[in-house]
């Protein structure tokens, strides 16, 4: 068996030659490996980051999505209202205006009407007094048949004006009652309260749309961390392969090496490799040189 303590005098042996290259070998699977094992640890820390982004992008697009269908179903047709609302209470506003107007002009008209319905049904009065003592009671030609007309005709005035009168009456009650009314149902008491509700529904209706545009920015800065974190993902789990591949390929070596099958007596320094090792981690190794395919010294 060959040793591997042969390095007398500094002079390099084929044996020392061999551990110097074997304990290279060695220790660069020993980097891979731990390397390997490094980027797995890291795999499944980005796998578990990966995770965590995705969750937060469905959160985001989710809330995203509830704020657009707030604003469809909701905010928009809301507010739409309201300013249709708004609409009708101004023109209800205007219209109660020209009502108020007719009724003032409705109520001078009446009053005047009133006035002079009065004041010719005292002229009537007076006229018959006049004819009933001065004309019927004090001319002898007029006959029974002519005093009965006189009077018939007399009560049938009489009975008109009190009925003018009596309208009168109803209509000045009449407008008395729809101006009561009129008040009562003023729509300008409403104007403040319908634009206070304008406003609050305008108010809604933009936090909608800025909450809108704020989620929008939390999904695409979701999606631009989840990408950076599939790209980092993509890099370790590649680096990951080439590590696990540099430790295959350096066993194999290792293998070939040890177990090579040759004719007559074949190296035996690799069952003492593990020794070799040691003794390369307590006394520094021999220089190491670069294996190039081919290099047989």
């Amino acid at each position: 068996m060959a040793s591997n303590n042969g390095n007398d005098g500094g002079t390099q042996t084929p044996d020392t030659v061999v551990c110097d290259y074997l304990t290279i070998v060695k220790k660069e699977q020993n980097t891979a490996t731990s390397e390997q094992m490094a980027d797995e640890t890291t795999r499944l820390s980005k796998e578990t980051a990966k995770g965590y982004k995705i969750c937060c992008l469905d959160r985001a697009s989710e809330t995203h999505n509830m704020y657009q269908d707030l604003l469809s179903c909701v905010a928009l047709g809301q507010y739409k209202k309201t300013e249709i609302i708004q609409t009708n209470i101004d023109e209800f506003i205007k219209k109660d205006d020209d009502i108020e107007k007719l009724i003032s002009e409705s109520s001078k008209l009446l009053g005047d009407l009133c006035t002079k319905i009065v004041e010719a049904n005292d002229e009537l009065c007076t006229m018959t007094n006049c004819v009933k003592n001065k004309v019927l009671s004090k001319s002898s030609k007029i006959t029974e048949d002519d005093r009965k007309a006189v009077d018939d005709c007399l009560k049938e005035l009489n009975g008109e004006s009190n009925k003018m009168v009596e309208k009168g009456k109803n209509a000045v009650e009449s407008i008395i009652t729809i101006a009561g009314i009129q008040t009562f149902t003023n729509t300008t008491s409403l104007k403040a309260f319908v634009d206070t509700l304008v406003e609050k529904m305008a108010a809604f209706k933009q936090c909608t749309e800025d909450y809108i545009e704020s989620t929008g920015e939390e999904v695409e800065a979701a999606r631009e961390e989840l990408n950076a974190i599939m790209e980092e993902l993509a890099q370790i789990e590649c680096d990951a392969a080439s590590e696990g591949t540099t430790v295959e390929g350096l066993q194999l070596l290792i293998d070939f090496i040890c177990d090579c099958d040759c004719d007559g007596e074949c190296l035996d320094l690799c069952e003492e490799f593990e020794e070799c090792c040691e003794e390369a981690d307590d006394t520094p190794p021999q220089k190491a040189r670069t294996i190039k395919k081919g290099d047989q010294n």
